[in-house]
């Protein structure tokens, strides 16, 4: 089996993974298979494919970068935790051996107009002027996010899992890719790719830049 959009179609230009899963465990293969995490899987190399390309109009690039991350933001909600069985705590994947960065970093060309504004946490509650429990005052201060930054983060936190699933296509890795994929949407990239969603969202549709 390889993988492929779940339809069996692809956008031009943009590449899908080659690896085949024989070696793998048939539960590994079997989740491989699932719909939500091949459909995860190519929003995850579209967005690599986009950030990695050259030659590509500014324009163009904000354009798809936005349909990118709704794209990708969906389907790492819909993805599915992977049980742990083949790795653990103690699996030794050094990330910075793994990742290749590939990134143009065509974001950066946004200048100044990269950063933005947002409150640290949006659920932030108080009562009398004083946090409620599970909040401090700072929650609710203004922070400076930048897009470079969440662009950059994003493309490295999938990026590494991708090539322990393309190149080390062990139980071991690709298990502990796909875990760490949906744990980093809960706790790191997903909050990375909901700020960017804010900025494309006003960018686009608050009077900034026609579509």
């Amino acid at each position: 089996m390889m993988f492929q959009k779940p339809n069996g179609t692809r956008p031009p230009n943009v590449s899908t993974n080659t690896m085949t899963t024989d070696k793998l465990s048939t539960d590994i293969r079997e989740f491989l298979e699932r719909t939500s995490t091949q459909t995860f899987l190519f929003a995850a190399r579209q967005f690599a494919d986009l950030l990695e390309s050259e030659n590509i109009d500014k324009e163009i690039f904000y354009s798809k970068a936005h349909t990118a991350l709704l794209d990708l933001y969906s389907a790492g909600h819909k993805l599915e935790q992977i049980e742990l069985k083949y790795s653990s705590a103690d699996s030794d994947f050094d990330r910075n051996t793994i990742f290749e960065n590939k990134n143009i970093g065509l974001i950066s060309e946004l200048g100044e107009e990269a950063f933005y504004w947002e409150i640290f946490d949006p659920t932030y509650s108080e009562k009398d002027g004083k946090p409620n429990a599970g909040w401090t005052i700072t929650d609710r201060e203004a922070t400076q996010g930048w897009l470079v930054d969440d662009f950059a983060d994003i493309y490295q936190d999938l990026k590494i899992e991708l090539m322990k699933i393309d190149n080390i296509g062990t139980d071991e890795s690709v298990e502990d890719a796909l875990w760490q994929l949906k744990w980093s949407f809960a706790n790191h990239w997903g909050q990375h790719c909901i700020n960017a969603l804010r900025y494309f969202h006003h960018l686009y549709y608050d009077g900034k830049q026609t579509l």
